[in-house]
């Protein structure tokens, strides 16, 4: 794994808030840029209020927030929306993100939907499409110190309520990474 790649992250891995938390503050730290969509945060804010997690405008405010804090991320809309096609995906609502990916030049995809983004056009175009597990998995192996720092400043930083490391990682492992979360926990005093 490279440093500093440009990684886009599908919304099926900005929920739940623990794996979104820990990649923002990775991206924070400059271990790879973190590169959006207006359709992909307009997506998380549905899905977050739709799923109860937060109110319209709490989303909103943490849609803003992402905007702001990380507007040198975005990619801009006329690079991709013009080039979405039928063969991106079997799913016409991953389209845009696929047409986003391949002409916005990603380097990574962050997925759980790997059946309708990890398709031929999406490969073809150099980008490797995985799971947020994977990609964790694979930073601690190339970046254990940096990746450990930003994990313990973040279990660190939790207040309400408060975390220790393993605790955290036992919630990244309910929330959808246990491979890294296993592999993490060799690395945390005991």
């Amino acid at each position: 794994m490279r440093h500093g790649q440009r990684v886009f992250i599908d919304t099926s891995e900005l929920f739940p808030f623990t794996i979104m938390d820990l990649l923002l503050n990775l991206s924070e730290d400059l271990l790879f840029t973190w590169v959006w969509t207006d359709e992909v945060i307009q997506e998380w804010e549905r899905v977050i209020v739709r799923e109860g997690m937060r109110t319209p405008a709490s989303a909103a405010a943490v849609g803003s927030a992402v905007r702001h804090y990380f507007g040198q991320g975005r990619i801009d809309p006329g690079v991709y929306r013009a080039m979405v096609t039928d063969d991106l995906s079997p799913d016409p609502d991953d389209r845009v993100h696929a047409a986003a990916v391949i002409h916005g030049h990603v380097d990574v995809l962050l997925t759980r939907n790997l059946k309708d983004l990890r398709t031929a056009p999406v490969l073809s175009a150099g980008v490797a499409v995985m799971t947020a597990d994977e990609f964790l998995s694979g930073l601690l192996e190339s970046f254990p110190r940096a990746v450990m720092d930003a994990f313990v400043r973040l279990a660190a930083e939790k207040r309400s309520p408060r975390l220790t490391s393993r605790e955290l990682s036992k919630k990244l492992a309910v929330a959808g990474a246990p491979l890294f979360a296993d592999r993490l926990v060799a690395y945390l005093p005991e």
